[in-house]
Formats: structure tokens, C-alpha cells, sequence
């Protein structure tokens, strides 16, 4: 782990030792996050998140916002890979791209310092493809410094073949986005579980099929005396299902195991 960027003194051989100490950790493959959570001064949300898929990695993310739209990039099947707080290292490019488009390039905070340009996520996708996804409140977008940094980072972006994307806050607080959360729990199974996840599931389907109007909660516990479980297992079985897709529901409706599947619109994902 690196020591934590200063906010005071910051100097141009400073920043540049910041740069290098970047590129060594991410070409031995030890990505960190260029900017941490204990890096920035900020009265936002700022959250450590663990990883669902692995347990020593752990996401920098730097409002409410990013969290959310982490979640949802985590239960995306079709991205492979996400770091956040990404640089672009190249700050001659940056300063380049900033004069181009009349735009004043970005300086940390009291100093005359030109900053490196972070997005908020830089994600692969299936294929390859690579998108930068700047998080912003919708209020802002309207603001003239955020829309030039907004054109500062699209315009990086696209010049290394990334599409570029932005997310608000109303993207995701979404019942979409809180049921994921509701479900992340589930999102990797136990060797026990998994060994009974496919006879779980298909219970679970032929039992709302037959009783479309009962609560889940009784689904759920009943299986869990089929397959001598604890209820809790039996109940992070169906989290998995709903995480991993096999199973879907209304996304405009709260998952709630004391509703019926009739009224969330519980169904199997064919």
C-alpha cells in the first residue's frame, strides 16, 4: 500500500511520483486506485467496497453515487472488469486536449499544479471494448466548469478508442439498483450451496407456480426444511438466483420476502 497523497505542498515532481508509483503498481498487476478514499478531502459519501468476487480487493469510491453505480457495474454480466479513480497518466495529452478545446486544465485545489485527470470508472467489457463512465449529480451538468470537465474527459476518452458515458443520480436511485444491493449477498455461493443451488431453484420455481399468492417467506422456509438448511441459507439461495439472473422480477417494485411473487412478478429468466 502506498503512503497517501498530501493535500498540501503539492508540487509537479510530486504529482509526476505519484504517476510513476501508479504505473509500477498497474503493470505488475496490482491495480490501486489513483485516488483512495483516505487521499481525498471531501464531505461527500465516501465508501471502502469490497469486492463480491474477490475477497483482498476493495473499490475507492468517492459519493453515494459511485457506490450505486458500482453495484450496478458489479452485477453487469457484461463487464469483466472495473477500476476506479483511473488517471489519465499522460499530463502533457491532458494539457494538450484542455488548450485544443479552449478549456482551463484541472489544478489541485490552491496551487498552481496542473492535475492528473481521474475518471470515476474505467470498465472492460465482453469483447474488450473499454467505456469511462464519469458519475455526476444531474444538478451539475448544467454547471459550466463541470460541463468543460465533462468535454476535457470525453475527448480523452474517445482519442484512446473508449466510449464515453455519464451517469447521474438519477440512473441509479433506482428500485432497480437497491434491489441489486438487496441481492449482493448471494452473489457468490458457498461449496455447500452450490452443490443444491439447480434442485433449490427448480423447487423454488415449481413451488410459486403453484402458489403464485403466498409470501416468499414461506418458499423460502420450506425449502429450507426440504434441503435441511437453515432459513438464512435457504433465503441467500434465492438471492443468488435473482443476482445471477435466473430468476427476475418487477424492477419498479421493492424485492420484499413478505410480498407474494404475484405482486413483485417473480418469474423465470428464459
Amino acid at each position: 500500500m502506498s503512503m497517501g497523497k498530501t493535500r498540501i505542498g503539492i508540487t509537479d515532481s510530486l504529482r509526476d511520483s505519484w504517476v510513476e508509483q501508479f504505473k509500477k503498481n498497474e503493470n505488475a498487476g496490482n491495480y490501486e486506485a489513483f485516488l483512495r478514499t483516505q487521499d481525498v478531502s471531501s464531505h461527500g459519501f465516501r465508501s471502502r467496497v469490497p469486492c463480491v468476487y474477490e475477497n483482498k480487493r476493495f473499490y475507492h469510491t468517492m459519493s453515494f453515487n459511485e457506490t450505486l453505480t458500482l453495484t450496478e457495474l458489479l452485477h453487469d454480466s457484461e463487464v469483466i472488469d472495473i477500476k476506479e479513480q483511473y488517471p489519465v497518466t499522460d499530463i502533457e495529452k491532458s494539457r494538450a486536449f484542455a488548450e485544443e478545446l479552449d478549456i482551463k486544465h484541472p489544478r489541485y485545489f490552491g496551487t498552481a499544479v496542473d492535475s492528473i485527470v481521474t475518471w470515476d470508472f474505467l470498465v472492460t467489457l465482453i469483447g474488450g471494448k473499454k467505456r469511462v463512465i464519469s458519475v455526476k449529480p444531474k444538478a451539475l451538468l448544467e454547471d459550466k466548469r463541470t460541463k468543460e470537465k465533462l468535454i476535457l474527459e470525453e475527448a480523452l476518452a474517445k482519442s484512446m478508442g473508449y466510449e464515453f458515458k455519464v451517469t447521474t443520480d438519477e440512473d441509479v436511485r433506482t428500485e432497480k439498483i437497491r434491489n441489486i444491493i438487496r441481492c449482493v449477498r448471494g452473489a457468490v455461493l458457498t461449496v455447500e450451496l452450490q452443490a443444491i443451488y439447480a434442485k433449490w431453484l427448480s423447487s423454488f420455481f415449481k413451488k410459486i407456480k403453484k402458489n403464485n399468492y403466498e409470501e416468499l417467506n414461506v418458499t423460502i422456509s420450506e425449502l429450507a426444511d426440504k434441503y435441511k438448511i437453515s432459513y438464512v441459507k435457504s433465503f441467500t439461495l434465492m438471492q443468488h438466483g435473482f443476482w445471477v439472473k435466473d430468476i427476475t422480477s418487477d424492477q419498479s417494485l421493492p424485492l420484499r420476502p413478505d410480498s407474494t411473487p404475484f405482486f413483485m412478478g417473480v418469474e423465470r429468466n428464459v
